[in-house]
């Protein structure tokens, strides 16, 4: 692992959030506006072509944040992160308060509803955001779903999912981890300029859209220690019912599936983590260590 130097800037409205220092090369940061939500670590680089959504709680805490294609009805990605308060289980019942996000503009808004052959699958996982009530509603806006075979979802997708949200991310709260004090930065999604399919969606306008099916899903993780220390990792797997679920199988699955984030990028055509000072994200994100993953 790579020592990171990080400082803390306030952002927003009561949330703090990390700055990368002024004195540090950075070329390919975002270009902080208005919303300074996009300096944090796990921002990607922005894209024009999408559209950009914060969703905060009541109390001015970032719970997640998303890229929206409004021409495929469907996130580019989503961003969140587990530290010492977002990892706290507060509440701890799924809510299914499936609802249209409020946030995406009306006429690309998707109403609450069951997707043709596919489950809705969470980006940010319902079990992923319980450190309030609102924080797991939030996760049911039908910008988070994505169209996804219910087997995949469960089992396959979900093995490595569950490896980021136990083993790593809700450790950051448990002082009996090494992982104490420290962030989890995650970054998911699905290709959506490799699809399986579109499938038809209707919009709060009563429209008939055609939304898309990924071919594949990805998850880019950051981990920063509390004494500064970054790793990173990606996953990257096929769309499909691998017809197995063995626990020797979902095994050689999930590592199969693990590569370096350089790797993830060049398969996906996305920055990550670009608001990482230059020598720190050259570093972390040319290598990965799977020994250094819990559960892998």
């Amino acid at each position: 692992m790579i020592v990171l130097s990080i400082g803390f800037a306030s952002c927003g409205d009561d949330d703090m959030e990390p700055s990368i220092p002024t004195n540090k090369e950075n070329v390919n940061a975002n270009l902080v506006g208005i919303d300074k939500t996009v300096s944090r670590l796990e921002m990607p680089h922005l894209t024009s072509r999408y559209d950009f959504i914060c969703h905060k709680l009541t109390d001015g805490t970032v719970n997640y944040t998303l890229e929206y294609d409004r021409s495929l009805y469907h996130a580019h990605w989503v961003a969140y992160t587990y530290d010492a308060s977002t990892a706290k289980r507060n509440y701890t019942s799924r809510t299914n308060a499936w609802a249209p996000d409020p946030d995406v503009e009306r006429n690309y808004r998707l109403s609450a509803q069951h997707f043709q052959g596919f489950s809705r699958g969470h980006l940010v996982g319902s079990a992923e955001r319980y450190q309030s009530r609102q924080a797991n509603e939030q996760t049911f806006y039908m910008s988070n779903m994505s169209p996804m075979i219910g087997n995949f979802n469960s089992t396959y997708w979900g093995e490595i999912e569950n490896k980021v949200r136990i083993n790593w991310g809700s450790m950051v709260v448990s002082s009996g981890s090494s992982f104490f004090g420290g962030t989890l930065y995650v970054v998911k999604g699905g290709t959506l300029d490799q699809l399986r399919r579109t499938i038809p969606v209707e919009t709060v306008m009563g429209e008939m859209v055609e939304m898309a099916v990924p071919k594949y899903y990805w998850i880019a993780c950051l981990f920063v220690s509390s004494s500064g220390n970054a790793k990173a990792i990606g996953f990257w797997l096929e769309h499909k019912d691998y017809n197995n679920d063995s626990d020797s199988y979902l095994m050689q699955l999930r590592r199969q599936a693990a590569m370096s984030i350089d790797e993830l990028e060049k398969k996906t055509g996305i920055d990550f983590f670009c608001n990482l000072q230059d020598n720190v994200e050259n570093h972390v994100e040319a290598t990965y260590d799977i020994s250094q993953w819990s559960g892998l």
